[in-house]
């Protein structure tokens, strides 16, 4: 299986950003990408709608192929998205419930080719007809993707994917392992063009009917268990399941994100990297979209401080591309300060350069 690294649209402004950089130092904080140094920079907006936005800015001028728009109150129906957003050829954006956000309007109009197709994740009871009428009133067509609940979501999502080879299976009751997980099964695969993996769900230490039946009624080459609760579940199951599961849920981003090597998962190494607050899950989201569009893992940071096994994955990425001739050139933090503060934010850097 070979890693397709994807050029982002945020290439031109990233080396805009640098050069502005270099020339006047740090640049004043303002939504959409702050460059601080010249392999790191900040995707952000003011809220959970704007960071995802600004993560979209990548497709900007009609350049996505699809939209999938999930609920901005909670990740249920959307841990298993970012595979489809990426199979799909676009980003990965939060509205409310009841109500299609304004400049989220804007944006899809933005990004979105024309008769390109927008993927509502949920019922109506997740986002509703209000959501939707809204989203054909743009002119794009919409298709609803959902099941009886979460589980039944992320396998609706599945069977969207039908040349995934791989599978990864993690708690539905939590979203760490999921954000990990879904940057790493949206990595579009050279041969298929397609997503590599899909995103299940177990149900808490038990796999539960839905998914347990459709891992039967389908072949997977390589399935995977993320996380201590998920690798439970599979136990349960049945054997010869890869493990990726630590202490914690920065170890395990870091065990998944250490399969972006050439010596593990993929043959060639990647060149882009993505770190997000563990803490909460709307900037990881939309992150881990985009990352598995551009290729690269999406890998956890405590708010104040880059934990000890983050730092260790980055550096096995840098040395495994270093070994391949290559470099890191991109790492993206999602979310400003409040989500990874400065000092953070300074480790990370550091820990690239």
């Amino acid at each position: 299986m070979r890693l397709r690294p994807r050029t982002l649209g945020l290439t031109a402004a990233l080396a805009l950003s640098t050069a502005l950089v270099a020339a006047a130092g740090p640049a004043t904080a303002s939504p959409g990408v702050d460059l601080k140094a010249a392999q790191a920079s900040r995707v952000y907006g003011a809220d959970r709608f704007g960071t995802a936005i600004a993560a979209s800015k990548s497709f900007s001028g009609q350049r996505a192929d699809a939209v999938v728009l999930t609920r901005s109150d909670t990740y249920a129906d959307a841990l298993a998205g970012a595979p489809l957003a990426s199979d799909k050829g676009g980003p990965l954006l939060l509205t409310s419930r009841t109500a299609l956000n304004p400049e989220v309007a804007a944006a899809i109009k933005d990004v979105l080719k024309p008769g390109g197709t927008v993927y509502l994740l949920g019922d109506g009871n997740a986002l509703s007809s209000g959501v939707e009428d809204s989203v054909k009133a743009l002119g794009f067509p919409t298709r609803r993707v959902f099941g009886a609940d979460r589980l039944g979501t992320a396998v609706e999502i599945a069977k969207l994917l039908p040349s995934a080879s791989t599978v990864s299976v993690v708690n539905a009751w939590n979203f760490p392992d999921g954000l990990a997980a879904g940057a790493l099964m949206g990595v579009v695969d050279t041969d298929s063009n397609h997503s590599i993996g899909a995103v299940l769900l177990s149900d808490g230490t038990n796999l539960g009917p839905t998914t347990q039946g459709y891992l039967s009624s389908r072949t997977f080459d390589t399935k995977l268990a993320v996380g201590g609760v998920a690798v439970t579940a599979v136990r349960k199951y049945q054997t010869g399941w890869a493990e990726l599961a630590g202490p914690d849920r920065y170890e395990t981003a870091s065990l998944v994100a250490k399969q972006f090597t050439s010596s593990a998962f993929f043959k060639d190494s990647t060149t882009v990297v993505g770190v997000a607050t563990g803490e909460n899950w709307p900037d990881a989201l939309s992150g881990s979209a985009l990352l598995a569009y551009a290729g690269g893992p999406m890998l956890l940071t405590a708010k104040n401080s880059l934990p000890a096994s983050t730092k260790s994955a980055i550096d096995v990425i840098k040395a495994d591309a270093a070994t391949n001739g290559k470099t890191i050139e991109d790492v993206l933090v999602f979310g400003d300060q409040n989500s990874v503060s400065d000092a953070a934010y300074n480790q990370i850097v550091s820990a690239v350069g």
